[in-house]
């Protein structure tokens, strides 16, 4: 099976589950939402680049949630369908399978940024009126906050088929909470490089950077600092999912379908 094939069918597994309504709803509920809090908001200097900061900010600090609500609900469709013999006894290798759930989880998220950051943007030019909008800002900040997630997927995929979407809610919400703390506020300042549950919060927030305002303000040294927290945040964040990615195909090949409770 090619797997173009393989994430169809993998897409054709989510009819009529609480996955696509969500995919459906959260962007556009999300997007609305700070374009109407934006919309009684009076302060017109740097409107921009604060609109930039709460929507990443509010959006990456919330993905652990989002993305073990994700997970969980991917495990217990495959648990439902017949105690994950889908899987099991499947024409697919278990490990094609892996690969095929963790890449649909990852385009779906991404789409979903996207499309929460393109209706920000739109709302922005025609209901708030902001002028000039640097597009290129907030697509980096999309993509960055794609980048930053990565690892999560495949830490929360393993955790919920190993131990069930319950599980993989609890450590979502403590993620959200570390999220929070490490990467919303100074208090992870000098550790967030080291802590995967900040790094699509803190990753975000680096394009702002290239704003002419904040360019200005900060001056050349001091960009150059951040540019390099990019690089190596994002060095971080690409190899930590890589071995993530790896060590969860290989127990997902020799994985029996146990239940978490069994």
């Amino acid at each position: 099976m090619s797997f173009l094939r393989l994430l169809s069918s993998e897409w054709l597994k989510t009819k009529r589950t609480a996955i696509r309504l969500m995919m459906i709803i959260t962007p556009i509920s999300y997007s609305l939402l700070m374009v109407w809090y934006f919309s009684h908001y009076h302060t017109i200097m740097f409107l921009e680049t604060k609109i930039y900061e709460a929507f990443f900010e509010v959006m990456t600090v919330s993905l652990p949630i989002i993305i073990s609500l994700l997970t969980g609900l991917m495990a217990y469709q495959e648990e439902k369908a017949g105690s994950f013999m889908n899987i099991l006894t499947g024409p697919v290798s278990k490990m094609k399978s892996y690969i095929g759930k963790l890449t649909l989880l990852i385009f779906l998220a991404g789409a979903d940024i996207l499309l929460a950051t393109l209706l920000m943007l739109l709302g922005m030019k025609y209901v708030l009126k902001v002028a000039p909008i640097h597009e290129h800002v907030f697509l980096q900040g999309a993509a960055l906050s794609i980048v930053g997630s990565l690892f999560l997927f495949s830490l929360h995929l393993f955790i919920s088929f190993a131990f069930g979407m319950g599980a993989s809610i609890a450590v979502g919400s403590g993620g959200f909470l570390i999220a929070a703390l490490l990467g919303a506020t100074s208090l992870g300042d000098h550790i967030w490089m080291y802590v995967p549950w900040t790094w699509a919060v803190r990753l975000s927030q680096l394009p702002l950077l290239s704003m002419p305002e904040i360019k200005q303000a900060l001056g050349e040294l001091l960009l150059h600092s951040y540019s390099l927290s990019l690089r190596e945040g994002t060095a971080y964040a690409l190899l930590s999912f890589l071995i993530a990615t790896v060590i969860g195909s290989i127990w997902f090949q020799r994985w029996e379908g146990n239940k978490p409770h069994e």
